[in-house]
C-alpha cells in the first residue's frame, strides 16, 4: 500500500514538473508577457481550489489509515 501510494505521489509530482517547465518554454518563447491582473472571483476560485486540495491531502491518507485500522 505504501508503495503505492510513494509511486503515486512521485509520477503525480513529476507531471506537475513537466508541465511547469513546458509552461515556463512557451512562456519565454512569446517574449516573458505580462501576466494579466487576477479578478477577485479568480482570487477566490484559487482560494477555493487550494483548501479542497489540502482537505484531500489530509483525508486520504487519513481514510486509508482507518481502512487499515478496521480491516486489520
Amino acid at each position: 500500500m505504501a508503495v503505492a501510494i510513494l509511486t503515486s505521489v512521485v509520477v503525480i509530482i513529476g507531471r506537475l514538473l513537466v508541465r511547469r517547465q513546458r509552461a515556463r518554454e512557451e512562456w519565454e518563447k512569446n517574449g516573458r508577457p505580462e501576466a494579466p491582473e487576477k479578478t477577485s472571483e479568480e482570487k477566490a476560485k484559487e482560494r477555493q481550489t487550494g483548501v479542497i486540495w489540502g482537505c484531500l491531502i489530509v483525508a486520504v491518507p487519513v481514510a486509508l489509515v482507518l481502512l487499515y485500522t478496521v480491516t486489520r
